[in-house]
């Protein structure tokens, strides 16, 4: 099943706190505000940095605020940064061999159509519309 990782789910809190400032927030302020543990959350702004979903600046005015390519993108792009290649169950994932495959009379549903259709709504949701 399609679950999302604690690093997905905090990345999410993280911006959310972004979207309220214009500016450079620094990643201390952040730490304090979503109560998340420094290294966790260094290691997750700077994944979001180096997809391009934040700017960082070093220094006395430093921190990160949300890119224009962050304030632009889906949340299945957003997504795939942490999860990588999303699936809707553990048969759509590549290399994974179903015990059940011969038998599986639900696979050709849930793999064409409901994968489809959420991927699709994913594709068309922007992250930032989470926060309005």
């Amino acid at each position: 099943m399609l679950n999302i990782s604690a690093q997905s789910d905090y990345g999410i809190l993280l911006i959310s706190h972004l979207t309220k400032s214009k500016g450079f927030i620094p990643l201390s302020e952040l730490i304090e505000k979503t109560k998340l543990p420094a290294r966790y959350m260094a290691r997750i702004a700077s994944s979001l940095s180096k997809a391009g979903v934040l700017e960082s600046r070093e220094g006395k005015i430093g921190g990160y605020k949300i890119s224009e390519k962050g304030k632009k993108i889906s949340l299945y792009e957003y997504l795939k940064i942490f999860e990588g290649d999303l699936a809707i169950v553990k048969c759509q994932k590549s290399g994974y061999e179903c015990p059940w495959d011969e038998e599986c009379q639900h696979k050709g549903f849930l793999r064409k159509t409901l994968s489809k259709i959420l991927l699709a709504e994913l594709k068309k949701f922007r992250l930032l519309q989470l926060f309005k």
